[in-house]
């Protein structure tokens, strides 16, 4: 009897070529609608926005000049330039407080000498500022000024110039979301809900620290990468050399973009080390070269910038007199369990808030958070409902194999050590006149410091999904499910952002 053509091995061959080639294109395009969304609200939203985006800047003008910052000065006279005549009251103020309650003309719409007094008010009104993010890790401001030096070379200038350096947040997010399905694909390639709904769900989220100049927005993807390349430390019998030095690269990458990497950090580099394979090794010479790469790649850069913050700014992470300049202090170890996070209701304001910020970010519009109580609730609950189904799928042995129980609940240390991190930076200070945190509400809940484990973070939320569909036996309905959650995100994003559109400072009216 001849056998069915659908028995032919070339033909499955052929089909599962078909399909992979498929899946790719639906990646891109996914990559193209991440980039899409993020030039569209990027383009929206006006300078400068309430999340420090005027001392970003001001780091980037510095170094676009091959000025690394030597101390925590005020604004220097390059970005004062340009923030007089393009910052917006929009972000901080209600129309209510302007003549006719309508915000006055943007100043670089303005000609003739009647404005002069209006733009040197201004001007003295920004010039005592001090730029408390000097020392910030380097790799995000150097690559910002390059893409700004690239701008100015393809004639952007005056407002364009300024969106330039936003829209470098274009190819990073879709990066991120190429990153997102990699790393999908390698931990669950049996799962399609896995695979597609984890770059789905990176595409669209509606995390608005996307849309403005900062230096989280590079923590996904260097975090990422190195994420990925903790999988094959995870996956592979034995490591190269050449694994070790892009690895220690990438742990390099992800501290010098941002200090709130560290926890990120540690975990990957606990699961690398402390590997349960690793006491059968088979050849200990080679498995030791590669740690021994990964370390050295690692600590020189790091160290080398840790070296400069000892000289320029008194400690190592430069965090000293930063804390002074937020008027902060520490408090002593005996205070901290007096933290109202140790109750089960600060503890629950300090979950819902951090995540409603995560999700959702912190850009305020007429000196309003930008949110929708409803959706951000939804946030708030599924996050914590999947962080335990990932959990528990990652406790049961038949779930999932070895590699994915690994691979998952590794992503969940990462998801937790952000967060624990950020409630010991949130019991360990008082706050004084702070305007966030403060003495009233003393919660570190700033979603974007925990940007680095984006894609982590989507691994573990889709991961929950699937593992809890599946053992409600329904988990064919595990994509239509992250697709219809995604469909409310976008449709919430629109909602709740609709309003910057108007804004006569943005991209589109000028």
């Amino acid at each position: 009897m001849t056998r069915p053509e659908t028995d032919n091995p070339r033909v499955f061959g052929e089909s599962k070529a078909l399909t992979d080639t498929r899946e790719r294109i639906l990646i891109w395009l996914l990559c193209i609608a991440a980039a899409l969304h993020v030039f569209i609200f990027s383009a929206a939203f006006p300078f400068f926005s309430n999340v420090d985006e005027y001392l970003h800047f001001d780091l980037i003008t510095q170094y676009s000049r091959g000025q690394l910052p030597h101390s925590f000065n005020r604004l220097n006279e390059e970005a004062l330039d340009w923030i007089v005549l393009y910052a917006s009251p929009e972000f901080l103020s209600a129309p209510e407080k302007f003549q006719n309650r309508k915000f006055p003309t943007p100043l670089w719409k303005q000609s003739g000498p009647e404005v002069e007094p209006e733009i040197a008010a201004t001007r003295a009104a920004w010039s005592n500022q001090v730029n408390f993010e000097a020392s910030q890790p380097p790799l995000y401001y150097g690559l910002a000024s390059v893409w700004w030096s690239i701008g100015k070379q393809l004639g952007f200038a005056e407002l364009q110039s300024l969106y330039w350096i936003r829209f470098l947040n274009i190819p990073l997010i879709a990066i991120v979301v190429w990153l997102g399905y990699l790393t999908a694909r390698t931990i669950a390639p049996e799962r399609a809900e896995v695979r597609l709904g984890v770059p789905l769900l990176l595409a669209f989220i509606p995390q608005n620290v996307f849309y403005t100049i900062n230096n989280d927005v590079l923590s996904p993807v260097c975090f990422g990468v190195l994420f990925l390349l903790m999988l094959q430390w995870l996956r592979a019998d034995t490591h190269s050399v050449w694994l070790g030095v892009a690895t220690g690269l990438a742990i390099a990458a992800t501290y010098l973009t941002k200090l709130s990497n560290v926890p990120f950090m540690g975990v990957a580099l606990l699961v690398i080390i402390l590997e349960p394979r690793r006491i059968t090794w088979r050849t200990p010479g080679r498995e030791l070269a590669a740690l021994a790469a990964l370390l050295v790649f690692a600590a020189i850069p790091i160290s080398s910038w840790m070296a400069w913050n000892k000289v320029h700014f008194g400690d190592l992470i430069g965090s000293t007199a930063k804390v002074g300049l937020l008027g902060w202090s520490q408090k002593l170890l005996a205070n901290w369990w007096q933290h109202p996070i140790f109750t089960p209701g600060g503890f629950w304001v300090f979950w819902s808030s951090l995540i409603e910020s995560f999700w959702r970010g912190e850009l305020t519009w007429h000196g309003r958070f930008l949110n929708w109580g409803f959706v951000d609730w939804f946030f708030v609950i599924s996050s914590l409902a999947l962080l335990f189904s990932a959990m528990c799928g990652v406790a049961s042995r038949s779930a999932l194999s070895t590699f994915q129980r690994q691979a998952i609940g590794s992503a969940i240390l990462v998801w937790l050590a952000g967060i624990f991190f950020l409630a010991v930076l949130s019991i360990q200070f008082d706050f004084g006149e702070s305007t966030g945190p403060t003495r009233d509400h003393p919660y570190f809940t700033a979603g974007r410091l925990l940007s680095g484990a984006l894609i982590p973070f989507a691994v573990m939320y889709v991961s929950g999904i699937s593992l809890l569909l599946r053992r409600a036996k329904v988990a064919v309905l595990s994509l239509s499910i992250i697709v219809a959650i995604v469909a409310v995100t976008a449709v919430s994003e629109i909602a709740v952002n609709h309003v910057v559109f108007a804004s006569e400072h943005n991209w589109f009216h000028r």
